[in-house]
């Protein structure tokens, strides 16, 4: 399958790319995947970065056959982006949900992209920053209100509850000075 050149122009790069950064861009791979399809398997080798260009897909963890739906990835979203910089394996599994259509870059790639074509190697990183910033941004919003329940919740609790950990510190540094004077205690 052949990248769409158009599409990356307009959504990735802002811009009409030359002949030159399109031949540079063949080392990027086109991948077609149908509905309940793994596209990136959570443990797999990282150094990958994948852009889906068409369709939807469902990031989950998958911990012990306990399945968790983390968030959903729409056309012109990035993901694999932790260990394309990284090279971990793989923390989420990537499926499905519509047909997709996905282009992936190795690491490899994208280091020669960055010797000798450095402005699509720019422009594709600030897709994948942007996403990563937009990723921060919505996890913050979901979790602001639930650290002011917490605050809240913790405004009320006696003051014994509040400060029963420097208490606990205090009895462990005693202790530690305590053994360790006995030790030289002849």
């Amino acid at each position: 399958m052949a990248m769409d050149f158009d599409w990356l122009e307009k959504s990735i790069a802002k811009r009409k790319l030359t002949t030159d950064e399109r031949a540079a861009l063949e080392c990027v791979q086109a991948t077609t995947y149908t509905v309940g399809q793994t596209i990136m398997a959570q443990g797999q080798p990282g150094g990958t970065l994948y852009l889906l260009r068409s369709g939807k897909a469902s990031v989950e963890d998958n911990q012990n056959g306990n399945r968790m739906h983390l968030a959903d990835v729409v056309e012109g979203e990035c993901f694999g982006a932790l260990t394309f910089l990284n090279g971990e394996p793989a923390m989420a599994e990537v499926l499905a949900q519509q047909n997709c259509e996905v282009y992936s870059l190795a690491h490899d790639d994208f280091s020669g992209l960055m010797r000798d074509q450095q402005d699509i190697a720019y422009a594709i990183f600030t897709h994948m920053l942007e996403h990563q910033a937009h990723v921060i941004k919505s996890m913050r919003e979901a979790l602001l209100p639930v650290l002011w329940k917490l605050k809240k919740k913790a405004e009320g609790l006696p003051l014994f509850v509040k400060l029963f950990p420097l208490f606990f510190i205090i009895a462990y540094i005693l202790a530690f000075f305590y053994i360790s004077y006995k030790d030289f205690s002849y």
